[in-house]
């Protein structure tokens, strides 16, 4: 039966509300993306209300002569699962549309429900 390493994503929105003085609205959003300019504060907050369903964001099928010892979940640990999926030099698997994340499916209005 064919094996897979899957990276799957439930991603949460984190915002915080800051302010940024600048020369022009550009400059003060390079700065209010640069987490060394604006480091994240102690008010963040997850905003799991506009959390994005499960997603598929990377897939590799692991051939059989590669990590036999691979059998099940409890048989590996996340850092070999991650070289596995990054380092191995296996080809990245398509991911079919209905698995993966689409921005169209997210409101553009984070933290303000």
């Amino acid at each position: 039966m064919p094996r897979y390493v899957i990276e799957r994503q439930f991603l949460v929105p984190m915002f915080e509300h800051i302010f940024v003085e600048a020369s022009d609205f550009e400059t003060a959003c390079r700065e209010a993306i640069d987490d060394v300019a604006q480091p994240w504060g102690d008010d963040a907050k997850l905003d799991w209300d506009s959390a994005r369903s499960t997603t598929i964001a990377q897939a590799v099928e692991i051939p059989e002569e590669f990590l036999p010892e691979l059998k099940s979940a409890g048989d590996a640990d996340q850092y070999d699962l991650s070289n596995v999926l990054y380092d191995s030099g296996l080809e990245l698997l398509p991911i079919p549309d209905e698995f993966a994340d689409s921005a169209e499916e997210h409101p553009a209005s984070i933290g303000f429900s």
